[in-house]
């Protein structure tokens, strides 16, 4: 390629935006540099092989030199983000944007339930947008590889194509129990949280519960409408037919999501991943520390194989969520019931994290800024004297 043989240019005289712009596309393009001299194979040619040495030890260099241009600029920004009044302002327009959406949630469900597929699609755009930025620059962004990203596209495609009420329903069913299985149950699992002023904790209660309150606006809207709520209705099919429609077909779903995300983090990425350590996936995450729980667990069968173990896991979790879900099907009772014990779990989560951590880090932070803030105005009114 032509670029290899670019030198890096010289940022002198340049703005600070135009600098940091420069970075994140030296970035990328010294990212996939680094990725091509690592896959390349090693040939007897020395000359090759000097130049394979020299290409990575310039990357290296290079990568190092931008983040550390990255840091400053970022130690800049949270110096003037992290004063007393703009992180008290900030968190209090979150906390009162969240509560809002709450409401806003239970009024469209409640009173317009037809229009909660529409909710969900303007609220998930920007969330999702918002979500891979931060990733992203976290280096957390293989993440939303995970099924219930997935699950999001299945959710937008069964909503606006095949909804519950048209002629083929085999889709609106799977998604039925992909959004009251696996997906809603995340909430409990990974102790998600309603923290109304967080974006971060706020964006993964939407993308766990808001596809089950979009399936139970559009298999109980006409049931609302008409204020009718029998206990529970007559099947509509055999055993049979419910455990393919509720267990066999989403399965089918789950395991083209998990062949997908195999050929991508063990087949396309496998070069990248291994380069870059730093970049987070779920196992990743299961496995950071050999002390806990989760990594001792998975490597019950030999640290070489905790990617079977992992997915195998994964496989049989999902497969158990979705028993309870033709029950569900068949009845509103126990479907409200069900999504109410889910939010009362997020909300005593969040309880528990607003007065057993954030109250803690909250006043420790704020009251630690603002005397370093006192420190300074005294400081400066010393020499000014």
């Amino acid at each position: 390629m032509a670029e290899s043989n670019q030198q890096p240019t010289d940022n002198t005289g340049l703005t600070d935006f135009e600098e940091d712009t420069l970075a994140f596309f030296d970035a990328i393009y010294f990212e996939e540099l680094a990725s091509a001299a690592v896959s390349a194979p090693i040939q007897e040619d020395d000359n090759k092989k000097r130049l394979l040495r020299h290409i990575k030890g310039h990357v290296d260099a290079r990568q190092k030199k931008l983040r550390e241009t990255i840091r400053r600029r970022r130690q800049k920004l949270l110096q003037l983000v992290s004063h007393p009044t703009i992180i008290m302002t900030r968190d209090k327009f979150s906390f009162v944007l969240g509560v809002l959406l709450i409401m806003i949630i239970e009024f469209v469900l409640l009173v317009h339930p037809a229009q909660m597929g529409q909710l969900y699609t303007a609220l998930l755009l920007p969330l999702m947008m918002a979500r891979y930025i931060i990733y992203r620059a976290d280096l957390y962004h293989y993440f939303m590889y995970d099924f219930c990203y997935y699950a999001q596209i299945m959710q937008l495609i069964q909503m606006h194509k095949y909804p519950v009420h048209s002629d083929d329903i085999r889709l609106a069913k799977a998604m039925f129990s992909i959004a009251n299985g696996p997906l809603v149950l995340a909430v409990a699992m990974w102790r998600n949280s309603l923290v109304f002023h967080s974006l971060d904790k706020m964006t993964s209660i939407f993308i766990h519960i808001l596809p089950a309150l979009v399936m139970f606006s559009q298999r109980w809207q006409d049931h609302i409408s008409k204020k009718k709520f029998p206990l529970f209705e007559d099947m509509d099919g055999t055993v049979v037919t419910a455990l393919v429609d509720f267990w066999w077909n989403p399965f089918l779903y789950y395991v083209i999501w998990q062949t997908l995300y195999l050929i991508k983090t063990e087949i396309v990425s496998k070069k990248k991943l291994e380069y870059n350590t730093s970049i987070m996936t779920s196992l990743r995450w299961m496995l950071r520390k050999k002390t806990s729980a989760s990594y001792k667990f998975l490597s019950r069968f030999g640290e070489h194989n905790q990617l079977p173990t992992f997915v195998c896991i994964q496989a049989a979790y999902t497969l158990a969520t979705f028993l309870l879900c033709p029950l569900l099907w068949h009845s509103i009772w126990l479907h409200s019931i069900y999504i109410s014990v889910i939010f009362m779990i997020a909300l005593a989560n969040g309880a528990s994290y607003y007065f057993h951590v954030f109250a803690k880090q909250y006043v420790k932070e704020v009251g630690k800024l603002v005397v370093e803030e006192k420190n300074d105005n005294a400081a400066n009114s010393s020499k000014s004297h």
